[in-house]
């Protein structure tokens, strides 16, 4: 029986590094923060403060496809830090639309501000990213704040920057923002094993986030087969 989840558990790692293998080879061309600094991008804003969420345009001018990757963070001088939400691909002389999340809760994001990629955002982060589908309205806001919740902890303000304006946007009430912080903090506790403690002193600079998240995707993935193939011996 062991051996037999031994056999799962290796295809399964070995599907999943061949798909990002395969999905290198055939997107080809450089990543965002290359291509950036090669000076073929440029990368706009187009969402106003609130939305989640957010769009952001990726002009290539370039020769080469660009790659863009869920986890890049996105700076301004001007606007709130964004990190992308979706893997997408730019071709050459084109731009694209790409879907991001707020990553600085206490500064308003700006329409029309310019962004810059600077790396990506810890491992445990990008997991809760790579887990949600943007395109879904409840499923965005979840992650959404989730974000915020990791980057900030205890500190996150629900009285300025962005969070304020995402209140607005939605016509919330503040009470229900709260509820919900509760709810995501619940989430985030259960799925990776994290204290209320842990939670409430977390933010984006923690060691905490730098934890990769595979032991908990292996925790689930045995619990799932133990349940289809009974107890291991």
């Amino acid at each position: 029986m062991k051996g037999r989840i031994i056999l799962v558990i290796g295809t399964i790692f070995l599907f999943a590094f061949l798909s990002g293998l395969l999905g290198y080879v055939t997107m080809g061309g450089p990543d965002l923060e290359t291509a950036y600094h090669e000076g073929n991008v440029e990368i706009t804003q187009k969402s106003s403060a609130g939305e989640v969420p957010h769009t952001i345009e990726v002009k290539n001018s370039g020769q080469r496809p660009v790659r863009v990757k869920t986890g890049t963070i996105l700076r301004s001088e001007t606007s709130g830090d964004l990190v992308t939400a979706e893997d997408a691909e730019v071709a050459p002389e084109s731009s694209a639309e790409v879907l991001a999340y707020s990553l600085e809760p206490e500064r308003r994001t700006m329409k029309g501000s310019d962004l810059e990629p600077a790396g990506t955002v810890p491992s445990l982060m990008q997991d809760v990213i790579s887990s949600s589908n943007p395109e879904n309205p409840q499923e965005a806001f979840r992650t959404q704040l989730m974000i915020w919740v990791l980057a900030r902890g205890d500190d996150l303000n629900i009285y300025r920057g962005e969070v304020y304006a995402t209140v607005k946007w939605r016509d919330m009430r503040f009470y229900q923002l709260r509820d919900n912080i509760t709810a995501v903090k619940s989430e985030i506790a259960s799925e990776y094993g994290l204290t209320e403690d842990q939670l409430n002193e977390v933010n984006i600079n923690s060691s905490l986030l730098n934890r990769s998240q595979s032991p908990f995707k292996i925790f689930s993935m045995l619990e799932g087969l133990k349940n289809r193939f009974g107890a291991i011996p």
